[in-house]
């Protein structure tokens, strides 16, 4: 890494670190890194991160801009009745304690990570978009090796990831499990962002992709083809925070996330923590005191925010 490219990489899997490493070797900016990074994390990470989910990306650019680009997953237009519905109740497993989800074809909302990714590349991206998905095409297609984490999750979500044909021939090609030192292959998902390269985010919302992925989901899902076609990546002004004399930025309404943070921020900096040494037991009990009071905010802002929408969408 170059002098003015020096940096550090966060990530769950080598290969995600890997690739935003290469892309400030090539001579791209932190979002040709950030896309790169999370492109890789969907094939080496996927039980974890997937395109089909939604997300934010908090952008700070170097002419000091703040932009919250907000990619959420959007509930679907229409509604199918629960007879209609491929959706029920699995219990995970995470060994100290079990887990409701509910899976199924009927959980699936408005996609909105590809989209979020493309936007943010083209709007603050150096590199050819072709470069910066390459090292998840590479690892997609040519297949990555399983880590203990990996194999670890796997069986953690193995009542979701068996559901389906298509999903058991990617972590149970032969009929188990996946497990550490496995060789694991995501050939459709290579295709899926080679077409995107070549024909850009019109893939996947507007054109044959789009076709595909409805046709997938017209027995047992909600998603139409109004959905993604009308799906739309919202820029936001970042919420910004003045903590003991540091400006935050973090995410705006009508995402509840940020608010909190400032909630609890507040909470803190009222108290002073300069005598009170780090990791001991008052800290922590400080810190559970203020998690607590922040979670109950949450519920009251939750019910605040749903309020407000019920009662727009009227009009």
């Amino acid at each position: 890494m170059s002098p003015k490219n020096r940096g550090v990489i966060a990530a769950g899997h080598q290969k995600t670190a890997e690739a935003g490493q290469a892309m400030f070797e090539l001579g791209g900016n932190a979002f040709d890194a950030a896309i790169a990074a999370v492109l890789t994390s969907c094939v080496v990470e996927s039980n974890l991160a997937s395109v089909a989910g939604g997300g934010f990306f908090l952008a700070h650019t170097k002419d000091n801009r703040g932009i919250l680009f907000d990619f959420f997953c959007q509930t679907p237009r229409y509604k199918k009745s629960k007879e209609e519905l491929d959706f029920y109740p699995v219990d995970v497993n995470f060994g100290d304690a079990i887990q409701t989800f509910h899976i199924g074809l009927g959980s699936i909302a408005t996609p909105g990570n590809l989209a979020g990714f493309w936007e943010v590349h083209q709007k603050l991206g150096k590199l050819p978009f072709d470069v910066v998905a390459q090292p998840a095409i590479d690892c997609a297609q040519n297949g990555f090796l399983v880590s203990n984490f990996n194999s670890f999750t796997f069986k953690i979500l193995e009542p979701i990831l068996t559901k389906y044909a298509e999903s058991r021939q990617i972590y149970a090609p032969k009929g188990e499990l996946l497990t550490a030192g496995k060789i694991c292959y995501m050939k459709n998902f290579a295709a899926t962002l080679s077409e995107l390269v070549r024909y850009g985010i019109q893939a996947f919302y507007k054109k044959d992709l789009t076709e595909q992925f409805i046709q997938d989901l017209s027995e047992g899902g909600h998603l139409t083809l109004d959905d993604l076609k009308n799906y739309r990546v919202i820029a936001r002004k970042p919420l910004k925070i003045n903590y003991r004399e540091y400006e935050i930025l973090t995410n705006p309404p009508p995402s509840s996330g940020g608010t909190l943070i400032a909630f609890a921020l507040k909470l803190l900096e009222s108290l002073n923590l300069k005598k009170i040494e780090f990791g001991s037991r008052q800290h922590l009990q400080i810190l559970a005191q203020v998690m607590c009071l922040t979670n109950q905010a949450r519920k009251k802002i939750t019910i605040i925010i749903f309020i407000k929408t019920k009662f727009l969408s009227n009009f």
